[in-house]
């Protein structure tokens, strides 16, 4: 990143390697100056900045400023909706009369795609 983001946030500190695969830190800007920070660890977007009513730039989303929060503090700071949307009842699907079990993580059942990042 060879810009300073509104954010504050540092794609140094998202650079690593997690289960053998490397994280990093992505940033959309457009126009106006909006700016959208997403980490590829789980998709989870780490900073929104937009113009409140005064033209100030504000973070409109709870995230980490480091890849290491996001790997070792259990929470679900800008997650994204997962392979699917919903509940899957009882955490069961069966796919070609292969029946498969899913991670229960919605009081029994499977909710987007399981655990989060």
């Amino acid at each position: 990143m060879d810009k300073k983001l509104i954010s504050g946030l540092k794609q140094e500190d998202f650079i690593t390697t997690i289960n053998g695969k490397q994280t990093n830190l992505y940033t959309l800007t457009n126009e106006s100056g909006m700016e959208v920070s997403i980490t590829n660890y789980g998709g989870a977007l780490v900073a929104i900045m937009v113009p409140d009513k005064d033209g100030n730039m504000q973070d409109v989303i709870i995230g980490y400023s480091n890849i290491n929060d996001y790997a070792t503090k259990p929470s679900d700071f800008g997650a994204s909706v997962g392979r699917y949307a919903n509940r899957i009842k009882d955490g069961k699907i069966t796919i070609d009369e292969v029946e498969y079990d899913l991670p229960k993580n919605n009081f029994g059942h499977c909710l987007h795609s399981g655990c989060t990042i």
